[in-house]
């Protein structure tokens, strides 16, 4: 793939948070594929292969059934990574408000997304989801 063809599959791939659809996600990720939230703090296990994208998805639905509704911002590509910036602005399920900051490390192997790491305010994220 070349960079913009990359740059491009990381963002489809990543837009579909706002309404994930587990056979779609399936289809532009490796067997092997890995989700990990950059935190220490419990409740953040990684996804984990192909099987694990459907309660992913799920979870991201209950969590925020009206999407993320993120605003793209930088999005470059070198080698088989690619990086994306974006904040999203939205409210949860519980009826909290929830916007945040992102930095997405996308890794390919081949034509299929292999890894990705996000980075964002974890705390953030605990206070809404979480916390009373």
């Amino acid at each position: 793939m070349t960079p913009a063809q990359q740059k491009e599959r990381a963002v489809e791939f990543l837009a579909m948070l706002e309404n994930p659809d587990p056979a779609k996600l399936e289809a532009l990720v490796a067997d092997n594929f890995e989700w990990r939230v950059m935190t220490r703090m419990p409740g953040f296990a990684p996804v984990k292969g192909k099987d694990a994208l459907k309660g992913f998805a799920r979870g991201l639905k209950a969590m925020m059934p009206n999407g993320l509704n993120m605003k793209w911002g930088t999005v470059f590509s070198e080698g088989n990574h690619v990086s994306v910036q974006c904040e999203s602005n939205t409210t949860a399920a519980n009826g909290r408000k929830y916007s945040n900051l992102y930095h997405f490390y996308v890794k390919f192997a081949g034509d299929r997304i292999d890894q990705v790491l996000e980075y964002c305010d974890t705390n953030h994220a605990r206070e809404v989801f979480v916390a009373p």
